[in-house]
């Protein structure tokens, strides 16, 4: 990732949060409904909150992970080029067949769809954004909002310092084989950074995070409805996928890769802050008998 998308991505990351402290309307506390019939608590959308955040955590896990990650991504960016004996022992062979497919692109279109790439990659950051016209999550905006800063910062350093990205496994970008290029271009430090793919895992991480929140805050969807709202979320990180091994930038393993962990990123972390949300509110239990009646209460 350049200098400059870098920049972009934490811009555009910052706008979803400014927008969501522009939309926050946090005029009411929290409000749980009670069914007395059948003594079951139940949590409703429109009035209730669906994430427990709690923003000095979350900020600061948010902060923390944005200097950590361009740590990382300087670190990448940095490495020792390739030398030319490197460059002429590779060979077809050493790529998996179903990877193939990114050793035969036209060299010509290699910029035009990097340039294709880098549009998706901002739309799948601001894809949540989206997520303020709802009147049942602006409500939450604030909180949502700082929850997908959270979750975007704990992929990103999922990639640059994970197990599974750059940083231990190494793997050549496939314009290391395009014997058409400069060497100055196919020897590039960051061209050892192939696996996974940050830009699809990015995109990937926004998109579906505005699906789980988009179906957490509409419980009412059927399952049919759900799937297609994921279905929808898979659109941009597939483009950018796509256009990245046009671009000469990944195989496609990469991309699967990258949506893989997106995808678990993007629907992980606001699950836990569901759940946690689930585990500590307020509970009312009544039970009756031939003995009487009791009524507990729990926060």
């Amino acid at each position: 990732m350049s200098p400059a998308l870098q920049r972009t991505a934490l811009g555009l990351t910052l706008l979803t949060l400014a927008i969501g402290v522009l939309s926050s309307q946090r005029s009411r506390d929290s409000v749980y409904r009670y069914n007395l019939l059948s003594t079951e608590l139940t949590l409703d959308p429109t009035v209730d909150k669906v994430y427990k955040v709690n923003p000095w955590i979350s900020l600061g896990i948010a902060g923390a992970g944005i200097l950590t990650n361009d740590i990382g991504l300087r670190r990448l960016r940095d490495q020792e080029r390739l030398d030319q004996s490197t460059l002429d022992g590779l060979g077809e062979d050493d790529v998996p067949p179903i990877d193939r497919w990114a050793l035969r692109q036209d060299v010509d279109k290699k910029k035009s769809a990097e340039e294709v790439s880098d549009i998706g990659f901002r739309v799948g950051l601001l894809m949540p954004a989206l997520l303020f016209i709802d009147k049942r999550i602006r409500k939450d905006a604030l909180d949502v909002a700082i929850l997908f800063l959270e979750t975007q910062s704990l992929s990103s350093n999922f990639y640059t310092w994970g197990p599974f990205g750059p940083t231990f496994v190494q793997r050549y970008r496939p314009v290391a084989w395009y014997d058409e290029l400069s060497y100055e271009e196919r020897s590039l430090g960051n061209v050892r950074n192939s696996f996974f793919s940050g830009h699809v895992s990015v995109t990937a991480t926004g998109a579906y995070f505005a699906a789980k929140v988009y179906n957490d805050y509409h419980p009412e969807f059927s399952f049919g409805k759900k799937v297609l709202v994921y279905g929808i979320a898979s659109i941009p990180p597939v483009w950018v996928g796509v256009n990245r091994v046009r671009g000469l930038r990944h195989f496609p393993s990469d991309c699967l890769a990258g949506l893989a962990a997106g995808a678990f990123f993007g629907t992980f972390i606001p699950s836990l802050h569901k759940r946690w949300n689930l585990r500590h509110r307020s509970q009312l239990k009544i039970r009756g008998g031939a003995d009487g009646a009791s009524l507990s209460l729990r926060f």
